[in-house]
């Protein structure tokens, strides 16, 4: 194994650490970088020091470049974020324009497919002979992009994770008989009401289009939704702030002009790093507590209440 390799691996490693190792990580390079210093004022003699600082400040800069490889892009971003003034941006989104743009999530938002999605991920599980998870354990991945369902509680490659993603699309197209992802109340006509007032609407999901596109004909809301981006439309999917991007670049609108609907955490990231207001839903796979710290600029209980949030930013 050669040097290189061996360095790759440890990164790979480093990059499948939690979020919150990552900040411990960065953060204690700071004591190191205050010890590589103020050591220089002990009584020891020139070379000890040296030595001394060599070594703390090597240390230091280990763990801040440690760190960010755990927090990567998307962990960075979120890092920063804790450092906003939050006041300020609360102020800004109350006092922004009207929303003229709901961008929503589709399982657990739109769709009831826990069901479906956590029988299909345990039948793959057993089919991969992997380790056991419980129905609560999948469906805590409802959000993330397919592969990383299964690599989020099984360790394993990005090969291993792949293939199950295959193995669990092929096992999908056999569970999802017709009826099997009903909408959840009130979706069906605060949909309806919000086209009839003239809000764009679209969705942004980590579910492949293809599969989008059926449930949202088989729901007959196609023609409510004028753009749809699935996790095969973009190269960095939620949490990420790509498929915000791409459709507010569809539409020609602005971050402030638009509201993020989503059940989980990773949906209110990808709004809160795409620059939208974000909303999030009790009814889904997360909870309240989950949606408060992700950061979501409003909770609500039933997706009708959408239709009070735009008559109260309404001009």
């Amino acid at each position: 194994m050669t040097i290189k390799t061996i360095f790759s691996n440890i990164r790979t490693w480093l990059k499948q650490l939690s979020f919150r190792t990552g900040v411990i990580v960065l953060l204690m390079c700071i004591p190191f970088y205050i010890i590589s210093f103020a050591q220089m004022l002990l009584p020891l003699s020139v070379g000890t020091k040296g030595v001394l600082w060599a070594v703390f400040f090597g240390l230091a800069k280990a763990c801040q470049y440690g760190g960010l490889t755990i927090l990567g892009v998307e962990g960075y971003k979120r890092l920063k974020n804790k450092f906003r003034k939050q006041d300020d941006s609360a102020q800004r989104k109350q006092n922004g324009r009207p929303i003229r743009l709901i961008i929503f999530d589709f399982d657990g938002t739109l769709g009831d497919s826990q069901q479906l999605i956590t029988d299909t991920m345990l039948e793959t599980i057993d089919k991969m002979g992997l380790e056991k998870r419980t129905r609560e354990a999948c469906a805590s991945t409802i959000g993330l992009p397919l592969a990383k369902c299964f690599s989020a509680i099984i360790p394993m490659s990005d090969d291993k994770a792949d293939e199950c993603a295959e193995v669990y699309s092929d096992i999908f197209k056999w569970n999802n008989i017709p009826g099997a992802v009903p909408p959840f109340p009130n979706v069906i006509e605060t949909i309806k009401k919000l086209k009839q007032k003239g809000i764009s609407l679209s969705i942004a999901s980590s579910r492949h289009h293809h599969s989008l596109n059926q449930f949202v004909n088989e729901m007959k809301l196609e023609d409510c939704f004028t753009y749809i981006i699935g996790a095969d439309d973009v190269v960095h999917p939620k949490p990420e702030s790509e498929p915000i991007e791409k459709t507010l670049a569809h539409y020609g609108l602005q971050a402030d002009e638009t509201l993020m609907v989503g059940d989980t955490k990773f949906d209110i990231l990808m709004g809160r790093n795409g620059g939208t207001r974000t909303c999030g839903v009790t009814y889904g796979n997360g909870t309240a507590d989950e949606l408060k710290n992700a950061g979501a600029d409003m909770i609500i209980d039933d997706i009708a209440d959408l239709l009070q949030i735009v008559a109260h930013n309404a001009n």
